[in-house]
Parts: structure tokens; C-alpha cells; sequence
């Protein structure tokens, strides 16, 4: 838009007080005003969302930026059974999670469901968990907005000079 498409209504002493837009910059700037309707307010965590199958996890990214933690909400679910590639890191830690009660069977919908909220050191173990395979969880995890984890600038190093 150019600076001179907007016109100024200025106070007795030149204050600028009001301006005038042209309609279509008054319409994005309406547009604009609902998109921040839609973000997660203060103190409260975006929500991102992995669908796998017929699986749905969701959960949020904790900790630093460039190297975040994940915490998958309760009642998300995860596939019953892992691909014979998957890490036994990866195997043990679900083993783990069925034995302290973390997650449990849902014969219903035939997977097994988190029983609480569970934090992990990382996005991708967090996926890897649920999908029982080795996913890239910057990638899988998105938010409402259809932002992957990395898109919203997570897992971005800081260059060094």
C-alpha cells in the first residue's frame, strides 16, 4: 500500500489522530483481527495435532526453541504395535509406558490411548511413540493453523558466527 493512499485527520496542533484506508485495506485489516482471535492465549499451550491412520494424538512443545521437549495430552492415542525398524530405545520406552499404566488398550478403537499427559525429551520420540515407528516429530506435529512444529520455529538452530 502507498503512503499517500492514506489520509490523516490531524488535531488543531498537526497531531495525527485517525487515518483513512482505502476499503480493501480496511477488509485485510478485519481479516487480520480474526486470525488473532485464533491464537492460544498467554499462559496456555498451542496445541499441535499428529493423525496417523486412524490414530489422533495432540499435544505441545515445552522447553527451548531450538531444542523442544513434547508433552502428548491424555487421551490421545497410539498405534498397537511397532515396525520391526523401530529403535529398541524407542520399543523399551513404550514397554515402559504400558507397564506404569501411561498408556492402556482401548480394544475399541483398537489402540492404545494415553491415560495421562506424558512429557518426552523430543517431538520425534513423542511421534515415534504414538505412530510406533521413528517419525521426524518437527514434521508430524501441526497446529490448527496447518504449521508444522518446524514451520512454527521449533527445532531451529542458532547459527554461530
Amino acid at each position: 500500500m502507498k503512503s499517500e493512499s492514506v489520509k490523516f485527520i490531524t488535531d488543531k496542533n498537526g497531531n495525527r489522530q485517525y487515518a483513512v484506508v482505502p476499503y480493501h485495506v480496511y477488509e485485510e485489516l478485519l481479516r487480520l483481527k480474526d486470525l488473532f482471535k485464533n491464537v492460544a492465549p498467554l499462559g496456555s499451550h498451542e496445541i499441535y495435532t499428529f493423525t496417523i491412520r486412524h490414530l489422533k494424538a495432540e499435544g505441545y512443545p515445552d522447553g527451548i526453541r531450538s531444542k523442544p521437549g513434547f508433552t502428548v495430552i491424555k487421551d490421545s492415542q497410539a498405534a498397537l504395535e511397532t515396525v520391526a525398524s523401530t529403535p529398541l530405545h524407542i520399543k523399551e520406552l513404550r514397554e515402559s509406558l504400558l507397564g506404569d499404566g501411561s498408556l492402556t488398550l482401548d480394544p475399541e478403537n483398537n489402540c492404545f490411548v494415553f491415560s495421562r499427559d506424558v512429557h518426552f525429551l523430543s517431538p520425534s520420540t513423542a511421534a515415534a511413540i504414538v505412530a510406533g515407528n521413528v517419525r521426524n516429530g518437527l514434521d508430524v506435529w501441526i497446529n490448527r493453523e496447518g504449521f508444522t512444529l518446524k514451520r512454527s520455529g521449533y527445532g531451529v538452530k542458532k547459527k554461530k558466527i
